[in-house]
C-alpha cells in the first residue's frame, strides 16, 4: 500500500496541519500529542494511518529540493 504524500502546512493550536501533495485542498489533522517525529513547517512526508496511530516518515531529500525550489524564487522575485 502506497503512503500518501503531505506538507506540513502549519501547527495551530495543538494541531499538526497537512496538505496533500498534488491535492491541496485535502487536509489531515492530526493532535500533536500524537506526533512522535520531529518535524517543521514545510516538511514533506509521508503518512500511513494505523490502528496504533500514524507512521511519519520526513522525505528529506524531496523536502530540501522543495525548499531550495522556493527560496530561488523568492530570490528571483526581490531581484526584479
Amino acid at each position: 500500500m502506497e503512503k500518501t504524500r503531505y506538507t506540513l502546512d502549519r501547527l495551530d493550536e495543538g494541531i499538526y496541519v497537512f496538505l496533500e501533495k498534488g491535492n491541496e485542498e485535502n487536509q489531515l489533522l492530526i493532535p500533536e500529542y500524537e506526533i512522535t517525529t520531529p518535524l517543521t513547517e514545510g516538511d514533506i512526508v509521508s503518512i500511513d494511518k494505523e490502528q496504533e496511530g500514524y507512521t511519519i516518515e520526513v522525505l528529506k531529500e524531496e523536502t530540501t529540493d522543495r525548499k531550495k525550489q522556493v527560496s530561488d524564487l523568492i530570490e528571483k522575485l526581490k531581484n526584479k
